[in-house]
């Protein structure tokens, strides 16, 4: 089912379309496309992405991020930033799980990301750096609200590090203090992230009240990505 999009500046660029939700309706391509940060970009790759129908980019990093490594797609579509305030990285694998649950229970920047993705026309590609962590938590947010399979959630979780694995190698050769699971996404932290998620909203329609994404938005968002 996934599509990689094979962006020259991109590891790991993939369309969450595709995933079936039941025995009629899957997910649309070219409506939500996750990606890790886009670091060069050529005017072929921007063509193409336009002729996907994409518009807009919503790039989850801090500033330090921002200006560190610039998105080369933001002078070539409608960018936003929103800053999804992930914590320090964790020092124990067992605290991935509550670190994204941290992050998704922060109103004000879901709000803005949902809000966002349900008043654009046309595509969205949603990034951070890695495109596994907090891209991760908005991908499993929007295929749990169009009824996506649990095991699908996960198997689209756990792919970021066959994607990005030279990058995180690099990165524990450089720094070898670095705990062994950093840049991994081990299934058991997207199940553990689901579970924790059922044990404090109990349902996704449940999340969306609380962050305040009114029923008409998520109808809205739900009827770009049903085919």
């Amino acid at each position: 089912v996934m599509r990689r999009i094979l962006l020259k500046g991109a590891k790991n660029m993939r369309d969450l379309g595709g995933y079936s939700i039941d025995l009629k309706n899957t997910t649309k391509f070219n409506v939500f496309i996750r990606s890790d940060n886009i670091v060069e970009v050529n005017k072929d790759e921007i063509e193409y992405l336009k002729k996907l129908g994409i518009t807009t980019v919503i790039d989850l990093r801090k500033k330090e991020e921002l200006e560190r490594n610039p998105n080369a797609l933001k002078n070539y579509f409608e960018y936003y930033n929103v800053n999804l305030l992930g914590e320090k990285a964790p020092e124990n694998e067992h605290d991935v799980a509550m670190g994204y649950i941290n992050i998704i229970s922060n109103i004000e920047t879901m709000h803005e990301v949902f809000t966002i993705m349900s008043s654009v026309k046309g595509g969205i590609i949603y990034n951070c750096t890695a495109g596994k962590d907090r891209t991760g938590v908005i991908s499993m947010l929007l295929l749990m609200l169009v009824g996506v399979n649990e095991v699908d959630i996960i198997s689209d979780y756990i792919v970021s590090y066959n994607n990005i694995k030279e990058m995180v190698r690099k990165m524990h050769l450089d720094n070898p203090d670095l705990p062994a699971f950093l840049g991994t996404s081990k299934l058991e932290c997207m199940e553990e992230t689901l579970k924790l998620f059922k044990e404090r909203f109990g349902s996704i329609d449940n999340y969306f009240d609380y962050i305040g994404i009114s029923v008409e938005q998520r109808n809205i968002i739900k009827n770009k990505f049903i085919n």
